[in-house]
């Protein structure tokens, strides 16, 4: 699974559709990466220093793969707010 790419607002009110904004997410998450990459790192490297000190194994490196799990989950994701006067859409495509 691939996390959002595009992110699509929209703000209107009942009787008019308003204006749409494209976010580009990919962006987001290539700046992103060396920082996950890192944190990726040191996580499997407690891993592997509790495991070998005999200490309660974590599992931390499972976690952060669960979070990009549902970081992936997220995509197709549609929230709708409305009002009586106002409209906000947000999609993740």
């Amino acid at each position: 699974m691939f996390p959002p790419m595009l992110l699509y607002v929209r703000v209107g009110t009942q009787a008019r559709p308003g204006i749409g904004l494209w976010l580009p997410l990919f962006l987001v998450w290539l700046i992103l990466l060396p920082i996950v990459v890192l944190v990726l790192l040191i996580a499997l490297v407690v891993d592997i220093a509790l495991f070998l000190a005999g200490q309660s194994y974590h599992h931390y490196t499972l976690l952060l793969f669960s979070t990009f799990g549902v970081l992936g989950a997220l995509r197709g994701t549609l929230v709708s707010i409305r009002t009586e006067e106002n409209v906000v859409e947000i999609d993740l495509v």
